[in-house]
């Protein structure tokens, strides 16, 4: 059944991601309730504790599209997070214009097209885990307002599309537990996936100006960062200008390739950071996950891992001092069951080692999860 591929989108999914294929009025939703609970509570894995908890998981989420002729196009889409204590927003709001067939344009609030689930990120039922791995899906925003441009492709068994995206973030930025009021100018990127077969890719370009005010906002923890990191400067005004953030330039930049046959399955995807600024070390976390169909079931097992590295210089040495980074992987064992349609049940096993955390020794824990995933 084509709705069990762990890497093709379900049919909300494609609608998600091409709204201008709606004829009509379409009201679709998905629906992800999950527990988790952590062995100890030493580690930190998807905002779970030892005492166990149903919200960190919990998605709803309602899409509304509408063709209004034959070349414009609106969608809505608001989701709800257990996670952000139910609080709903508006994750897409666009209109879409279809210049042909193979080109569209869409304005409005926007996802950032960063990773290989990009678009249908939230949608729990069209992938095989019940979270995409955090290590390597580590953006703290997911949508943008601003304008992107898709061109769809073929030549000869290559089917593909080229995004391009430029757009502004206004909102909340976390870091290290505190949340900032954010203000990200000038997004912007490009990515280029194409299939072939059973085979797929997918490679990305994304940057943004970082703005959180200027220096960070008193009593907070990057400005205790930047404040020492000027003091461990000792006079060296270009080491200490490095660890100012407002106002400089972040990149990301993600790879993926994917194989599917129908009965197994392979995403490898990579992801690495590269920051203007010293407060931020820069990174690179990479991800393999494989799965096999078996009828209704689909056991499947994921490795993955980030590691921060220092600057060189001076600002690598402060880094240092500071003990801003971390290394950590993991390990997730789980189960599908397609139960009925649209409907899945998975339950997970993820074991996270903890090598480095804040620059001390780190821990290791277990998260046991299970979750319900369905469309409608």
């Amino acid at each position: 059944m084509q709705t069990k591929k762990i890497w093709a989108p379900s049919l909300l999914a494609l609608a998600i991601a091409s709204p201008a294929m709606a004829s009509d009025l379409n009201i679709n939703g998905f629906l992800s309730v999950g527990a988790s609970m952590l062995d100890k509570d030493d580690a930190s894995i998807a905002g779970a504790d030892n005492q166990g908890g149903f919200k960190n998981d919990t998605i709803l989420g309602l899409q509304i599209s509408k063709q209004v002729n034959d070349k414009t196009t609106v969608t809505g889409q608001l989701v709800s997070r257990g996670s952000d204590d139910y609080s709903t927003e508006a994750a897409w709001a666009f209109v879409t214009y279809a210049a042909n067939d193979d080109l569209d344009l869409r304005m409005g609030r926007l996802r950032v097209p960063a990773f290989y689930y990009s678009d249908f990120l939230e949608v729990g039922y069209t992938y095989n885990s019940i979270r995409p791995a955090e290590e390597v899906y580590r953006i703290p925003f997911s949508s943008i307002d601003g304008v992107d441009l898709a061109q769809r492709f073929s030549s000869g068994d290559i089917d593909g599309t080229v995004q391009i995206y430029y757009g502004r973030y206004q909102g909340d930025f976390e870091s290290n537990g505190t949340v900032y009021d954010a203000d990200f100018r000038n997004v912007t990127g490009i990515s280029v996936s194409a299939n072939m077969g059973n085979f797929g890719s997918r490679l990305s370009y994304n940057q943004g100006e970082l703005n959180l005010g200027s220096p960070a906002p008193a009593g907070t923890d990057l400005a205790v960062v930047q404040g020492t990191a000027n003091f461990l400067a000792s006079g060296d005004l270009n080491a200490a200008k490095d660890f100012n953030i407002s106002g400089q330039t972040s990149s990301f930049i993600e790879a993926a390739l994917t194989y599917d046959d129908g009965t197994y399955s392979v995403l490898a995807e990579w992801t690495a950071f590269d920051h203007e600024t010293s407060v931020l070390l820069d990174d690179q976390a990479w991800m393999v996950s494989a799965a096999m169909r078996m009828g209704e079931f689909t056991p499947h097992v994921r490795y993955s891992t980030q590691k921060d590295e220092f600057d060189s210089g001076v600002e690598g040495d402060i880094q240092k001092q500071l003990r801003l980074e971390a290394d950590e992987s993991s390990i997730t064992l789980g189960l599908r069951y397609d139960y009925d349609s649209s409907t899945a049940l998975k339950f997970e096993i993820q074991n996270n080692d903890e090598k480095t955390i804040e620059g001390a020794d780190g821990d290791s824990a277990i998260l046991y999860s299970v979750a319900v995933d369905l469309v409608f």
